[in-house]
């Protein structure tokens, strides 16, 4: 019986991070260039697989557990905004950022001027081109669908946009931007198709986010009717059997 209260009370744990992930997808249902996140769930049902829990559990103790947590790297819709400096890739591809900590790459084509002119994203950080960051000034601002920026008459350098044969390797931070793994490198992509004055919508579906979130919620409820159940049921084993 208190195996089962373990039981049920594990199978509860990721429903809780469930949660937090659909909470935070409908909270970046409106952000540009965001990816939703996903939850792998898997039946571990070994000490081996259970290294944590391996006290908790008999040869045969089973639950459901969080096994990954995935992005998916679904293209979002375009939509046109007529801004200049708003930019989106149509297909493959992502924008390579210049951080603190090293480059980072993102569908999110929000930018903006800073105080010095360079084209930096929404988070403050440099926009990398071919060439390294770059600088701009208040004349008429062209991006090709080559990538090709332009000010004014003259040519001034090239997006530099990367492509990764599995976008799911990529580790999301905070977010839109997400980094390589040291043994993961970005490729030049075999198509290029920017399109100014446009940016690519997140591809969180908001009504399917509010059905898982109400059925995880239940399932979550579930789990605590049980507990409350086998733990009445464990209370009078232990104070009604001995007296009878």
């Amino acid at each position: 019986m208190i195996k089962g209260i373990y039981n049920t009370a594990a199978s509860m744990v990721p429903r809780v991070r469930k949660q937090e992930v659909i909470a935070n997808n409908m909270a970046n249902a409106e952000t540009a260039g965001y990816k939703q996140d996903s939850l792998f769930l898997r039946v571990f049902k070994n000490q081996q697989n259970l290294k944590g829990l391996k006290n908790l559990q008999g040869p045969s103790w089973e639950t459901r557990m969080i096994d990954k947590l995935y992005v998916d790297h679904t293209e979002g819709a375009l939509e046109a905004t007529g801004r200049d400096l708003d930019v989106a890739i149509q297909g493959d591809g992502f924008f390579v950022v210049q951080t603190p900590t090293g480059e980072a790459y993102t569908r999110n084509g929000t930018f903006t001027l800073g105080p010095d002119g360079t084209l930096i994203n929404s988070d403050g950080f440099p926009i990398l081109s071919e060439g390294g960051p770059l600088t701009l000034t208040d004349e008429k601002v062209t991006i090709g669908t080559d990538g090709v920026v332009t000010l004014g008459n003259s040519n001034v350098g090239r997006l530099r946009i990367v492509s990764f044969e599995d976008p799911g390797e990529l580790i999301k931070t905070t977010g839109t931007l997400f980094t390589a793994p040291i043994n993961v490198a970005p490729t030049a992509p075999t198509a290029i198709n920017v399109r100014q004055g446009y940016l690519e919508k997140s591809n969180v579906n908001i009504m399917r986010e509010m059905v898982d979130m109400i059925d995880s919620y239940r399932m979550f409820e579930t789990g605590q009717k049980m507990i409350q159940i086998q733990d009445d049921t464990l209370s009078k084993a232990v104070n009604e059997l001995p007296r009878v």
